[in-house]
């Protein structure tokens, strides 16, 4: 009997648990899981300034604000784009940067730190590709065997 075997058996309720966790790890495997949660948290804050110097800009002009609200939700769609339909993460991952950097028109990049996260999140979903970590994987479980 292996270790996790013992540890399974021990604490009753492990198991669905221990089957939950193995089955988000097999789906977060197949797909650029970092970069698309980077980029949905850039969204987060790219939105954020916006969000607080509405109530100035409106008597201003709110065009900022809304200019800044954009770019925060289409960050947002390509960080979920990313995540569900990783085939086509090079492209989610450019327009990711691109909408990450021209955000420092409506919302100044989420004070840059916004800006900078997804530019990080969008080349790590360009970067990503799932036929090389495949690959790379059947090579590591033959030298292990």
């Amino acid at each position: 009997m292996t270790s996790e075997q013992t540890d399974t058996t021990m604490i009753p309720g492990l198991a669905p648990l221990r089957q939950r966790h193995d089955r988000f790890t097999n789906w977060r495997s197949e797909r650029p899981f970092a970069g698309g949660v980077l980029l949905i948290l850039a969204s987060a804050i790219i939105g954020y300034v916006p969000l607080q110097f509405a109530g100035e800009l409106i008597f201003i002009g709110g065009t900022f604000t809304i200019i800044g609200l954009v770019f925060a939700t289409f960050v947002f769609l390509s960080g979920v784009g990313a995540l569900s339909m990783p085939e086509h993460s090079t492209i989610f991952g450019v327009a990711g940067v691109a909408l990450s950097i021209l955000s420092l028109m409506g919302a100044l990049g989420g004070l840059f730190i916004g800006m900078l996260i997804g530019i990080v999140g969008g080349n790590l979903c360009v970067a990503w590709d799932k036929g090389r970590r495949a690959e790379a994987e059947a090579s590591s479980d033959e030298q292990t065997a």
